[in-house]
């Protein structure tokens, strides 16, 4: 893997980009984003993010939460093991009864990750996986080890659905299925925070509303008040 890994490097560069091995193993080579002034100046340090994914991975895959296990990594890379198609993916590829089991899965891995004490920072669909089996996380790059309590849980909770809203426009039988599956094993004040952070960002529904009359077609800004209504 290492002479693939270095081969592909020479080549034209790629953030991100599938490894398939001659026995049909699947991984992901990711490396550091190279970002021009403008775009580091709205995304942030891509070095400190990558490195906060790093450790995302190791200090969850260590004490065997569910995210993608690091095969092989480097200064500025990390090989990952493949763990199935993203849930944004399955919305849009699979039949409904596997979306829903998939779904659930991802409500208890988020359960799972707040009952011992960690937050992702940011679990949007298309950074949570399916594999048929579990549902694991990927792209942690918002991840401290630093970032504990309910609040920050809370977070989470609302990221999750209001990435669902964008992708499907609506509460869908998926969603019900991923916050059931959370409710029933997360911590018990994750959900009355939940509820707090919502009437916190109450503000946010009429300022969203009134943006989208300039940016109609905005599927992040039209989810914003479906957000808050389904979790408040």
């Amino acid at each position: 893997m290492k002479e693939l890994v270095f081969r592909l490097s020479m080549e034209a560069p790629a953030r991100v980009r599938s490894l398939t091995l001659p026995d049909g193993r699947r991984f992901w080579l990711k490396r550091v984003e190279v970002l021009p002034l403008r775009m580091r100046l709205q995304k942030g340090n891509a070095a400190a993010a990558f490195e906060a994914e790093r450790t995302g991975l190791r200090v969850l895959g260590e004490v065997g939460l569910p995210v993608a296990p690091i095969a092989l990594d480097g200064p500025d890379f990390l090989v990952l093991s493949d763990v199935g198609r993203t849930l944004n993916l399955l919305l849009r590829q699979a039949p409904l009864e596997e979306r829903l089991r998939a779904f659930r899965a991802a409500g208890l891995s988020l359960a799972r990750l707040h009952r011992a004490g960690f937050v992702h920072g940011r679990p949007a669909i298309r950074d949570i996986c399916w594999d048929g089996t579990q549902a694991r996380f990927i792209d942690l790059e918002r991840f401290s080890v630093a970032r504990r309590g309910r609040l920050h849980q809370a977070l989470d909770v609302v990221m999750f659905v209001q990435t669902v809203m964008t992708a499907t426009n609506g509460s869908v039988p998926e969603l019900d299925a991923a916050l059931d599956a959370y409710v029933s094993a997360a911590p018990v004040e994750v959900m009355p925070m939940v509820r707090r952070v919502v009437r916190w960002l109450g503000w946010l529904r009429p300022l969203a509303n009134a943006v989208l009359r300039l940016r109609p077609q905005s599927r992040e800004l039209a989810a914003v008040p479906l957000t808050l209504a389904r979790l408040r």
